[in-house]
């Protein structure tokens, strides 16, 4: 009897102990989860926006093109002519009072041109990923776009869009640990730059 009540003991304290072992590593990744999340939640993607500065004026033949269309009839922006000062006409792209929601004229240098840009969305992390033992990369969806990124014309225009929209995406900015906490290297909050290569944009070309 005291044989299979010892067997039974020590087979719960395995048991305790083997819990112990997986719970911990959860526990673990989910504070690292909420930390990143506390970091980058909510932060807003975007991409270029027709030009590296504002405000956006080319000749009319520049902006023209079916990609500028496409944002034209989506209610993002217009084009705006300007007084000929030369052998072509030239327009400017300004928001329109629906559009200006969802543009940023960013600032990397406060003393330099803002850079327009187009958010499309929200990053949504939904995951953390170990690269050893303080190190970490997450994955983050992008959520609340705006009506206009459903339009086909838009999707069509520019490619880059439906695949942001669908997938998963792992960051390159990477989280260590500091102290007990995990920081994330580079910018972050919500006027922290997109992540995209950079020839993807909303071009006119």
């Amino acid at each position: 009897m005291m044989g299979g009540r010892t067997s039974g003991v020590l087979t719960l304290v395995l048991l305790a102990a083997c819990s112990e072992g997986i719970s911990q590593p959860k526990a673990e990744t989910g504070d690292a989860l909420a930390q990143v999340r506390a970091q980058v939640e909510g932060q807003r993607q975007c991409a270029p926006l027709l030009s590296g500065t504002s405000p956006i004026e080319f000749s009319a033949d520049a902006l023209g093109g079916s990609k500028v269309d496409a944002l034209v009839a989506a209610g993002v922006v217009r084009r705006v002519p300007l007084p000929v000062t030369g052998d072509r006409p030239r327009v400017r792209i300004e928001p329109t009072s629906g559009g200006s929601r969802d543009i940023w004229l960013r600032r990397l240098d406060p003393a330099g041109p803002a850079e327009p840009m187009l958010c499309y969305g929200r990053k949504q992390v939904v995951a953390v990923h170990p690269e050893g033992k303080d190190r970490l990369r997450y994955d983050y969806r992008i959520v609340q776009s705006p009506a206009w990124t459903q339009r086909p014309d838009i999707r069509a225009a520019f490619p880059f869009l439906p695949r942001e929209l669908n997938e998963v995406h792992r960051a390159e900015q990477a989280a260590t640990r500091e102290g007990g906490h995990w920081v994330l290297a580079g910018d972050t909050g919500p006027d922290a730059s997109a992540e995209l290569p950079p020839s993807e944009g909303f071009f006119p070309g």
